[in-house]
């Protein structure tokens, strides 16, 4: 019964003054803990929030669909080009006016997302069924160029539990090098 034997992965927050840092044995240790099923979700687009509502799935239909019970599947989100957007606070939507820079990307947000993250509270959720979420630090870097700040203030913005990762390309190479299956989940 492998999803009873595990444990919920730790919220590994970021430290701001670390742009460029990268806790690599972190990363590793995240994406190899012990899940009979892996799956990791690419969204370089916000999409509405697509990623979040397909990872939801997934881990409702092994919870439930299947009969697995909890913790069967790990479900990582992988966060690049504009879609590092999801991955910011409430301060950050609101300052930086995230919603209008991802319009003009041509990406799609709800109505309400001058309001803050529209996307926030499905985070916690996922995270207690043991998500993994990864923040590309190239994108993240242009979206700071886009918005009129620094990376530095970025990171004191991203949501708990947030990894930054060097690249979002590189870090679904690596989870697929660990035997997670690519959703792609925006066009």
């Amino acid at each position: 019964m492998i999803g009873a034997a595990l444990t919920t992965i730790e919220a590994m927050p970021v430290a701001a003054a670390a742009a460029t840092a990268f806790d690599r044995a972190a990363f590793e240790a995240r994406i190899r803990a012990p899940f009979r099923h892996r799956q990791a979700f690419a969204a370089p687009r916000v999409a509405n929030g697509a990623v979040l509502g397909f990872m939801l799935n997934s881990l409702n239909a092994y919870e439930y669909g299947f009969g697995e019970g909890p913790g069967t599947l790990h479900a990582a989100g992988v966060f690049y080009s504009i879609g590092v957007t999801m991955a910011m606070d409430d301060e950050a939507w609101n300052t930086f006016h995230l919603s209008d820079l991802t319009v003009r990307s041509g990406d799609a947000v709800p109505a309400h997302a001058g309001d803050g993250n529209p996307f926030g509270g499905r985070f916690v959720e996922l995270q207690q069924r043991n998500a993994s979420f990864f923040v590309c630090s190239n994108a993240l870097r242009d979206l700071a160029g886009r918005a009129g700040t620094t990376i530095d203030v970025l990171i004191t913005h991203l949501l708990p539990g947030m990894m930054l990762v060097p690249a979002g390309v590189a870090a679904i190479n690596a989870l697929q090098e660990e035997r997670f299956t690519l959703f792609q989940t925006t066009s």
